[in-house]
């Protein structure tokens, strides 16, 4: 094996690990977040839970990652994945703002993290 490929291993490498760190830190500051909003939604009198299902299609290519990010969604609380076929991913949440917001929300958080990990690979 030349150095060059070796190199360019290595790097992809870290690359894939740095992200992955990111992720895993961004994941827990969200669980801290939702847990404090459950909780927040929960002991409010009366009680406002509005449970919703949302349906959104997923930019992610392989079948890992689209995995990893409904296994992400279902770890968090307040969400909970429940079908995953192809791209199209559907969701239920307790307390909703508005469709767009809760899945702009995942994009940004932890879809696109996802996205650059597929890139690295």
């Amino acid at each position: 094996m030349t150095l060059l490929r070796r190199t360019s291993r290595i790097r992809r490498w870290a690359m894939w690990v740095a992200i992955g760190a990111r992720l895993l830190s961004r994941f827990a500051i969200e669980m801290f977040v939702s847990n404090l909003a459950q909780a927040r939604l929960v002991l409010s009198q009366p009680l406002r839970v509005h449970p919703h299902r949302v349906g959104f299609r997923t930019r992610l290519h392989t079948p890992t990652a689209r995995t990893m990010l409904g296994a992400l969604v279902s770890m968090t609380p307040g969400t909970l994945t429940c079908d995953l076929e192809d791209d199209r991913l559907e969701i239920h949440v307790l307390g909703l703002d508005s469709d767009t917001d809760v899945v702009e929300h995942i994009r940004e958080r932890f879809e696109s993290l996802l996205e650059a990990m597929e890139a690295v690979r």
